[in-house]
C-alpha cells in the first residue's frame, strides 16, 4: 500500500510542478539521470485528446500489406474512452482497409531513456497493441500484446528489431514472456528502459526481460498503436468487433540529440542546482 501511495504522490507531484521544477533532470530507481520529459495525462479534466495536442500527433495514413489488405491509421480511431485515451481497430466488414489507430511523438530526437505507459490491453481477438521506439525497421524496440494469444491477459512480446534471421525468429533479439499472476486487462504499467548496452523491459516496475542484441543507436520517436493485417501467424483477425486499448498516461523521461549535456548543465546551474526529480 505504501508503494502505491508513494507512486501516486510522485505522479501527482510531477504533473503539478511541471518542467521548470526539474531543470536538473529526472533520476530513476536505477540511478539513471534523464535530462528531459514528455508526460501525457489522458485522465485530465480537459480530456484525453487535449493531452495529445502539445507533444503528439495522430497518424493518418495507409500501409499496404501482403494479401491486398491495407492498414489504415485514421484519426477517428484515437478517441476519448472511459476517462482515458482509446486506441482501436474497428470491427472489420470483410473488405476494404483495416481501420486502426496510432499516436507518435512529434519529436524524433529521443536517444535513450525510460518510457512508461499505464494501460489496459484489447480483449477482442485479432489485433496487435504496440508501445515502442522507432526510427526504422532496424532501429526499433517493441512491447507488443497480441489479443489472439491464448493467455493474452498475461503474455507480452519484446523485440529489438530485426527480430528475424532468414525468416526465423532470432531468440537473442526476442522474448515472449508470460508474467505469472498478471492481468493486463486491468490497468498496469509497461515500460522500456533504452540504455546504450541493453533494452530492459518491465511490468509494474518489476523487470521481465533484458535484450542486448540490436539495441538501437539512432535517435527515435515513441509510438503507440493498435493494428491488424490478418496475418495468420501474428495479428490474426482482423477483429469482428471494435478492439480497444485504453491508456491512462504515458511518461517519457529521456536524453535527446537536441539538448546536449553542456547545455543541460548550464540550465541546471542557472536553476540553482536544484535536486533532481525522482521518478
Amino acid at each position: 500500500m505504501f508503494g502505491l501511495i508513494a507512486t501516486l504522490a510522485l505522479f501527482t507531484l510531477h504533473f503539478q510542478t511541471g518542467r521548470a521544477a526539474c531543470e536538473c533532470g529526472y533520476i530513476d530507481s536505477q540511478g539513471h539521470v534523464w535530462r528531459e520529459a514528455l508526460v501525457a495525462n489522458f485522465t485530465q479534466s480537459a480530456g484525453a485528446l487535449a493531452a495529445l495536442q502539445k507533444d503528439w500527433q495522430i497518424s493518418n495514413w495507409d500501409i499496404p500489406q501482403e494479401g491486398n489488405k491495407v492498414i489504415r491509421y485514421t484519426p477517428n480511431n484515437v478517441f476519448q474512452h472511459n476517462d482515458a485515451l482509446g486506441i482501436k481497430v474497428s470491427a472489420y466488414s470483410g473488405s476494404g482497409p483495416v481501420n486502426s489507430g496510432e499516436i507518435t511523438t512529434l519529436r524524433s530526437d529521443i536517444k535513450y531513456g525510460t518510457f512508461r505507459m499505464r494501460a489496459v490491453v484489447p480483449t477482442v481477438p485479432g489485433v496487435v497493441f504496440g508501445f515502442f521506439t522507432y526510427i526504422s525497421e532496424t532501429q526499433e524496440q517493441d512491447i507488443e500484446f497480441l489479443s489472439s494469444d491464448p493467455n493474452y491477459y498475461q503474455t507480452v512480446h519484446y523485440t529489438n528489431q530485426p527480430g528475424l534471421i532468414d525468416g526465423d525468429v532470432d531468440p537473442a533479439a526476442t522474448r515472449d514472456v508470460v508474467v505469472p499472476g498478471a492481468d493486463f486487462t486491468a490497468y498496469g504499467e509497461h515500460r522500456i528502459d533504452w540504455l546504450p548496452t541493453a533494452s530492459k523491459y518491465y511490468y509494474n516496475r518489476a523487470q521481465t526481460a533484458s535484450i542486448t542484441k540490436n539495441v538501437p543507436t539512432t535517435s527515435s520517436s515513441i509510438i503507440l498503436n493498435v493494428w491488424s493485417n490478418g496475418d495468420s501467424l501474428f495479428s490474426k483477425g482482423p477483429p469482428t468487433a471494435d478492439s480497444i486499448a485504453t491508456v491512462q498516461w504515458v511518461q517519457l523521461y529521456f536524453n535527446s540529440t537536441t539538448l546536449a549535456e553542456p547545455a543541460f548543465k548550464t540550465a541546471c546551474k542557472k536553476a540553482g542546482n536544484i535536486p533532481k526529480c525522482i521518478i
